[in-house]
């Protein structure tokens, strides 16, 4: 999926979770990891784009890109190469996993360090899972069934098996008409239950007072 739509959809993962589950997400921290694994991947790739289009004069319709090269192509360029290496280090359920038990590990060595001060409500929150590192989970959970094997399949089992789905390319016309669409009814499904629990508390401050009052 393109990085913009992960964005989005990660912004309306974290406010739902915030909205209905106990443990609430930082909504920028975890977009940021929503969006992480597609910066991580093609940065390199966006900077020599730019590269040859600004420096070296090179029409932006010359500049081979990678969605428009067949994969055998593609892998004659040094750059797409390092982007596909990359891409599967921040496509891998595997990585995610490691890192996200990793950054535990550390956060719980640094609240043990600290068993000498008093343990704030925010020192003990520290120690447990960061929480947010869950959008490059949701990431990569959506980008499975979205990439065809033609361009950049997703190897979320890497490096144990390098087997990948053959998905729905969401460069699909219908399908990002699809996409964008669900995601604006999603984000009005979301205005509303906000603007009922802000009338709701409303009210129930008036009604107090009214109480008061009498």
């Amino acid at each position: 999926m393109d990085t913009l739509a992960h964005g989005l959809w990660a912004t309306a993962a974290a406010k739902a979770n915030n909205r209905f589950a106990p443990i609430k997400f930082r909504i920028g921290w975890f977009v940021f990891w929503g969006v992480l694994p597609d910066l991580f991947s093609f940065a390199p790739a966006v900077a020599w784009l730019l590269w040859q289009v600004i420096i070296e004069g090179v029409p932006f319709a010359e500049v081979p890109r990678p969605e428009l090269l067949p994969p055998e192509v593609r892998m004659t360029f040094p750059v797409f190469r390092l982007s596909n290496s990359l891409y599967h280090l921040s496509h891998s359920l595997i990585i995610f996993a490691g890192i996200f038990l990793l950054v535990w590990a550390i956060r719980r060595y640094w609240l043990k360090s600290r068993q000498a001060v008093p343990m704030s409500g925010s020192l003990l929150s520290a120690a447990g899972p960061c929480w947010e590192m869950t959008g490059w989970m949701l990431h990569i959970l959506i980008d499975i069934p979205t990439h065809t094997r033609r361009i950049y399949p997703t190897p979320f089992l890497w490096p144990l098996s390098d087997f990948t789905i053959d998905g729905i390319s969401w460069g699909r016309p219908w399908f990002l008409a699809l996409n964008y669409s669900s995601l604006l009814i999603v984000f009005l499904l979301l205005r509303m239950k906000s603007r009922k629990k802000q009338e709701g508390l409303l009210s129930g401050k008036v009604s107090t007072n009214k109480q008061f009052d009498s």
